[in-house]
């Protein structure tokens, strides 16, 4: 390989690079701007790596030829599909597929009603406009485009199915799934477009090798975000800024949102309520699951609450209730979810955590919850404390449901232990308190 060569090779691996890292930017920002940027980003490559189709490719080595239109942009495409469904939710990749098919059959559209003016008597002036016009073939764009939409859902797909035999292994499932769709694509573009050319196995044998090396660039970068994210969901380090801007002026889908915000909490606490606890569990355990992440589920009891209601009526067990609720409050890291599960029992989803930190997590809200009644000067608030039950996922259980049920058992073995525990796998408990 020549010195230009690897110096033309660098550019395309620099390109990629920074279209990654750009598109990365726009995704960290949707909360504040959503998806618009990353909607329009893609929507400019469907033009953009046509264009280069037809008319830039580079020997990076003998007979292997690469636009940066396919290897680069194409490549991102996927990369960003694949991004918006693990990080977000198939809904949200949906309308991003959407959104790219809109945006190739509006370009089509376009060109293929001005090529028909290139021959006109009338037309004064088009630059060089003419050379690209006119090597425009509508039907490679249509199936391109079919091609493309096909793409786009086959990631999710295939990330689906790496998942379940690289279980453990991040990179290794985001490789296999973005080379897989790729090398398809190849296959069945350059197959429908350039059967019978007498170049067809170096056209093919070319961008299956481009596309190739773009994505395990992309994958690491993917995979880098994704590890990151989750780094700065364990230290609690993930904080939303703010901006002071127009853009944070209510409009009637925000009010509405708030509206939908107060209904998802528990009135007496202010906590998350059962009705998002139980919707938040699955989307939570879903997640945990594609990124081969941990997940505790914590259900909590407050002990002898009957006894307090009894004696010191339903206000004081109402002070009761609300002393733990705000003491969960400030308890837990931002990624954390508590909930008001009914009563005189909470729950708290902890994504991305241990079960050693969560027991200690838990540990910590009893001192902060039994403080807290003392200082409010609750009757007999030494003698108010809770009992929890722990769950892990993958340890102990991979449904919705048995996770809740282990968690549950752990609770009243907890409550027939003496209460004022916390519960979670036996030979781990023995093993830390050895410790």
């Amino acid at each position: 390989m020549s010195a230009d060569a690897l110096i033309q090779l660098f550019i395309l691996t620099a390109e990629a690079v920074a279209v990654g890292l750009l598109l990365l930017g726009f995704f960290s920002l949707r909360d504040s701007f959503g998806y618009a940027p990353i909607y329009i980003t893609i929507g400019s490559f469907q033009f953009l790596q046509t264009l280069f189709a037809a008319t830039l490719y580079l020997e990076i080595y003998p007979g292997i030829f690469v636009s940066p239109g396919s290897a680069v942009l194409f490549t991102a495409t996927l990369f960003t599909v694949l991004l918006v469904y693990i990080r977000d939710d198939a809904a949200q990749a949906r309308a991003l597929i959407a959104g790219i098919i809109a945006a190739n059959i509006t370009v089509s559209l376009i060109i293929e009603f001005a090529s028909l003016q290139i021959g006109s008597n009338l037309l004064v002036a088009s630059g060089n406009a003419n050379d690209y016009l006119l090597q425009w073939n509508l039907q490679a764009f249509v199936i391109g485009t079919a091609v493309l939409m096909l793409d786009a859902f086959l990631i999710i797909v295939s990330y689906e199915f790496f998942f379940r035999v690289f279980k453990r292994l991040l990179i290794a499932r985001i490789v296999a799934a973005m080379l897989f769709v790729v090398s398809l694509d190849t296959v069945l573009f350059v197959s429908a477009s350039f059967w019978g050319n007498e170049l067809f196995f170096g056209i093919m044998l070319s961008g299956i090798l481009g596309k190739a090396v773009m994505t395990l660039v992309y994958s690491i970068l993917l995979t880098g975000y994704l590890l990151l994210t989750r780094k700065l969901a364990v230290n609690g380090a993930a904080v939303k800024e703010e901006a002071h801007s127009l853009f944070h002026i209510l409009t009637y889908k925000q009010r509405f949102e708030l509206l939908e915000e107060e209904v998802k909490r528990d009135g007496l606490t202010g906590l998350f309520n059962r009705r998002f606890f139980d919707a938040n569990l699955k989307n939570e355990l879903d997640r945990a699951q594609r990124l081969s992440h941990s997940l505790n589920l914590v259900l909590i009891d407050i002990d002898h609450f009957k006894q307090v209601n009894d004696i010191h009526g339903h206000q004081t067990g109402d002070e009761v209730i609300i002393a733990l609720a705000d003491s969960m409050q400030s308890a837990f890291r931002k990624a954390e979810i508590p909930c008001r599960y009914g009563g005189e029992e909470f729950t708290v989803i902890m994504p991305d955590s241990e079960i050693p930190a969560a027991s200690k997590a838990i540990e910590r809200l009893q001192r902060d919850f039994q403080a807290l009644c003392l200082e409010r000067n609750l009757p007999d608030a030494q003698q108010i404390t809770f009992t929890a039950g722990i769950a892990n996922y993958p340890k102990d259980a991979d449904t919705v449901e048995a996770l809740i049920a282990c968690a549950d058992r752990r609770l009243y073995k907890g409550k027939n232990r003496g209460r004022d525990q916390v519960m979670y796998d036996t030979v781990m408990m023995k093993s830390l308190k050895i410790r």
